[in-house]
């Protein structure tokens, strides 16, 4: 990866590949979770991860750093009552069921990534030409949300308030007033 002046000569930042290692403050928790996925008698491993892509990416990645190859099975739960996490276990999903959603999740967190660090360094890059380090923070949620909560700030700003009249009245029917 290029280093050095955060200027446009060094965009874009692409890695060849993207690395993984266990968050250090977590290290300690990951080494437990690989002593057991790596025992002799477990013999395939069951994702019980949150359903969605998030829940799908930590489990590959945490299955990708421990260099198993054991089969992988998906609990899939839409709801935590006995009932549903009894036919979930009676229902798991197959591993190939899974293949897209978990492509899904990767390519959703590489992009992020690439268009944070891309995005960031040259907005960053952009806003500092005269000098000076003003860092501007990019991210595929971030900016347009920031977007989002500008357009209803300046819309805020922009009102004027003009009058209005409430209309009041008595009707009859049959039933009374």
């Amino acid at each position: 990866m290029k280093r050095g002046k955060w200027s446009f000569a060094n965009l874009p930042i692409i890695p060849d590949e993207f690395a993984l290692k266990p968050i250090e403050k977590s290290k300690a928790r990951f080494n437990q979770l690989k002593r057991l996925i790596q025992r002799k008698d477990v013999i395939d491993l069951i994702n019980a991860c949150d359903a969605g892509r998030e829940g799908e990416l930590i489990f590959r990645y945490l299955v990708k750093l421990t260099g198993t190859k054991k089969p992988i099975r998906r609990l899939w739960l839409q709801s935590m009552t006995a009932e549903s996490i009894r036919s979930a276990f009676a229902h798991l999903r197959t591993n190939e069921e899974m293949i897209p959603l978990a492509k899904a999740a990767v390519c959703r967190s590489e992009s992020d990534w690439l268009v944070g660090i891309n995005g960031t360094r040259a907005m960053t890059a952009f806003n500092n030409k005269a000098g000076g380090f003003q860092l501007t923070p990019v991210g595929r949620v971030q900016t347009p949300t920031l977007a989002i909560l500008t357009e209803r700030e300046e819309k805020i700003r922009a009102f004027r308030s003009r009058p209005f009249f409430e209309v009041f009245g008595d009707f009859e029917v049959k039933a009374g007033e």
